[in-house]
């Protein structure tokens, strides 16, 4: 799956930098609504050719509003020197950028929009060629795909490590069932004390129990709380 979307990157980052250099463009990037906060991930700068970069900039009102509406309504808009919205995504986005051009994008994610700057005051097109909007589309839905997979993966391993720890804390609490002649109760009420009282996890000291490290007696334990 990762040489799929690796494969799909490279292929449709190529693509946009010939596309982009062809059209003067300054910048290529998505912008994503994410609440109180715009996620840029930028796929071509004419200052830096190191691949995508994503970062998070203090949205208002106005852009916040501008991508919506732009990816709701499926078109572009057009910002050019001067106008407020234009200064905005200069401050936030590219500094070398006069004008730009927004455009619904379909990259994977509601919400989002492509935007191309360029150093002209006003932007030398009026709609974004078929060739930006394919290899943006296609970086965006790979690198969202890359993205997910990333994140179910670290849910998965966390999922694991819980899992893996009350397998721990079982396994620690019929030991010591067996060794001490306790109730299940008694075991667990043990472990859960000393874990708090020694600040580690539950499973740390299953795992020490198991290893013969803290066979202190529950019974014990308990009659003299």
């Amino acid at each position: 799956m990762e040489n799929t979307h690796a494969h799909v990157i490279a292929g449709a980052s190529s693509g946009l930098q010939r596309a982009a250099i062809g059209l003067g463009t300054e910048v290529i990037a998505l912008l994503h609504a994410a609440g109180s906060q715009v996620e840029v991930t930028y796929f071509w700068r004419r200052s830096r050719d190191d691949g995508p970069e994503r970062r998070r900039v203090k949205s208002n009102r106005l852009l916040d509003d501008v991508v919506h509406n732009t990816a709701a309504e499926g078109t572009s808009v057009v910002s050019v020197d001067g106008s407020r919205l234009a200064a905005h995504l200069r401050d936030t986005i590219s500094e070398r950028s006069k004008s730009f051009l927004l455009f619904p994008s379909r990259g994977g994610q509601e919400g989002t929009a492509g935007v191309i700057g360029f150093t002209e005051s006003r932007p030398p097109v009026s709609e974004v060629p078929d060739a930006v909007a394919e290899n943006l589309n296609l970086l965006g839905w790979a690198t969202w795909c890359a993205n997910e997979i990333a994140r179910l993966r670290g849910e998965l391993r966390i999922v694991n490590e819980r899992l893996a720890g009350r397998k721990l804390v079982e396994r620690a609490k019929s030991a010591l069932q067996a060794e001490q002649n306790v109730s299940e109760e008694q075991a667990y009420e043990y472990l859960r004390s000393l874990s708090r009282k020694r600040r580690i996890t539950l499973a740390a000291l299953s795992a020490e129990v198991l290893g013969g490290r803290a066979g202190r007696n529950p019974a014990q334990s308990q009659s003299t709380a």
